[in-house]
């Protein structure tokens, strides 16, 4: 069984150099780019690795396996929707959609609300006497 290599709280000076070179990172305008390789962003990366917040300082490129991932995930909220359209057709409430579907009563509405979609409510209150 290996050891965890226990991480050593950084010194000042270490943190204000990460400070500067986030900094240079910002003013490149990289934020949005996870997987960078110019020299900026590498001397970042290097710099988190020596002070222990990374295990490794090269930048690695994504797998194709997350890409398969939100492509089966817009598949299935696309195929939702149709579903919810049709069962809001029925006029079944968000409740017994989700009983139906198997998805929570959030991810019903939060459909509903991106594709403005009407999901009927049943009335509350008394029931008339007559």
């Amino acid at each position: 069984m290996s050891k965890v290599k226990k991480r050593v709280r950084p010194t000042k000076e270490q943190a204000q150099e990460l400070n500067r070179r986030l900094d240079a990172v910002i003013d490149a305008g990289h934020t949005n780019n996870l997987y960078c390789d110019c020299e900026v962003c590498q001397a970042l990366a290097e710099q988190a690795e020596l002070m222990g917040y990374r295990t490794d300082s090269i930048i690695k490129q994504p797998s194709e396996k997350w890409d398969r991932r939100k492509q089966e995930y817009e598949r299935r909220h696309q195929i939702d929707v149709v579903k919810v359209a049709n069962l809001a057709g029925q006029g079944l409430t968000s409740a017994e959609m989700s009983e139906k579907m198997h998805r929570s009563k959030s991810y019903i509405n939060k459909l509903a609300k991106e594709f403005d979609i009407k999901i009927f409510t049943k009335k509350r209150g008394r029931k008339p006497c007559h």
